[in-house]
Order: C-alpha cells, then structure tokens, then sequence
C-alpha cells in the first residue's frame, strides 16, 4: 500500500520540511518534495495547479506560519533562526549566527527548534487542526 501524502507527512515531514528550507530561495530544486503533494498544498494550490504554482503555495505556507512567530518573544528567536538561515539567507551558518549575534551552538538550537516548530505547524494545518 502507497502511503498518503498526508502520511508522509507525518512520517517523513522533518525530511521534506527541512528540504524544502533548504530550497526555499531555490525554487525549482523544490519540484521533488514530496510536500507539494500534501493536502495542505493542494487544497491551496488546487487540484490542477501545476508544479510551479505548487511550489510558489508551499513557499507561501512556510513563510506565512514562520512569520507567525514575530509577535512572540519566545518564538521571536525561531523565527530569526529561520529566517537568517532559509528565507533571508546569510551566505553560511556562522555568518547567519553572527548576525543574530548569538554562539553558534545557540544559533542551531534555535534553528532546530524553529524546524521542528514548523513541520509541528505544517502537521497541524495538514490535519486540519487549527492552531
């Protein structure tokens, strides 16, 4: 049996979030995450949205629910991280943690939690869980 792509999602979602980061600014290396046929995407998208329209609605997800983050201070920091790594970002990590001026070990646990506060959210908004 083929898993859905909602469970993918949720088997594989740290994967497929963290890729998609990683190719944010490089939209056409994103034609092959498996997100872009999640529920949450095609629902978005629609159902004949092809892989173009995919990516720019994944894009639009991930920066509208890492922008979320700004109004908190606790989450302020992940959105940073994120932010100065994926959406904006410096050339290297430890240029990106020098403009957040934190310690690097600092920096990647912020950037991890922010990773695992995003695919958390992509979940929620997948399973139709509003929050």
């Amino acid at each position: 049996m083929i898993p859905t792509a909602s469970a993918r999602l949720a088997l594989g979602g740290s994967v497929a979030v963290r890729d998609a980061l990683r190719d944010y600014a490089q939209p056409d290396l994103m034609a092959g995450n498996p997100l872009l046929r999640s529920r949450l995407v095609i629902d978005r998208a629609g159902v004949n949205a092809d892989s173009g329209q995919r990516i720019a609605t994944l894009q639009a997800i991930i920066k509208t629910a890492v922008e979320t983050w700004q109004s908190s201070p606790r989450d302020a920091r992940l959105y940073r991280a994120v932010l100065h790594t994926y959406l904006k970002p410096a050339p290297t990590q430890e240029q990106a943690a020098e403009r957040l001026d934190l310690p690097f070990s600092t920096y990647r646990r912020h950037l991890k939690a922010g990773i695992t506060r995003l695919t958390e959210a992509l979940w929620q908004q997948e399973i139709g869980v509003s929050g």
